[in-house]
């Protein structure tokens, strides 16, 4: 199972406090998918629409077959995907995770679908290109109170540090990456003030 820790499980880490093998694998794993938008990508859906077999992943996401087989190795590695090889086709499963870092910063599926998100969505790319991971973060989090009602988008906009146009783009860039995560992350809550019932989606 994933080694990554869980706010519910485990306290903040101090700066200074030496990290178990446990907060240092799940330090890597995190810092890899966010670092790496395909492999968050391929997590996301195993953790979202699994189990599934390699086959299943080239697909739903049009991967070549063999970066499929690499990148499912990698994630093996990282400890956040298993493989069942009782199964023909194996079947790949992954758990959902937040890990938590020293400022209390939750890294769940949904924020690693919102990097994912940077490989398909122009606007999400570009955002993510200009201003980085940790602003795609922030961004993420002020859309959902945004949809919540606790926002307008010029104030989104400001929460982000970015130009009311860019935030406005990038808030509905990220409507689905909300709308899946309140169905399929239980972490979800994590990154919300609000409830997240509260949030109203455009089509609802």
């Amino acid at each position: 199972m994933p080694t990554l820790s869980d706010r519910g499980d485990a306290p903040p880490l101090d700066d200074d406090a030496p990290q178990s093998f446990d907060d240092f694998d799940g330090l890597l794993a995190a810092t890899t998918l966010l670092q790496n938008p395909r492999l968050a990508r391929e997590y996301v859906y195993l953790c979202y629409y699994g189990p599934a077999t390699i086959q299943d992943l080239i697909d739903e996401l049009d991967l070549a077959r063999a970066t499929a087989y690499d990148d499912v190795e990698r994630l093996e590695q990282l400890g956040v995907v298993d493989r069942d090889e009782s199964t023909r086709p194996h079947q790949l499963t992954a758990e959902p995770f937040a890990f938590v870092d020293g400022r209390e910063v939750a890294i769940t599926p949904t924020l690693l679908h919102a990097v994912a998100l940077t490989e398909f969505d122009d606007d999400a790319e570009y955002f993510h290109n200009r201003y980085g991971v940790g602003r795609l973060v922030r961004a993420v989090r002020a859309a959902a109170e945004y949809y919540a009602g606790k926002l307008t988008q010029r104030m989104a906009a400001k929460e982000m540090d970015v130009q009311p146009v860019e935030g406005m783009a990038i808030i509905y860039a990220v409507q689905p990456v909300l709308e899946a995560g309140r169905k399929h992350d239980p972490y979800f809550g994590q990154l919300l003030s609000s409830d997240p019932d509260e949030l109203e989606f455009d089509g609802e």
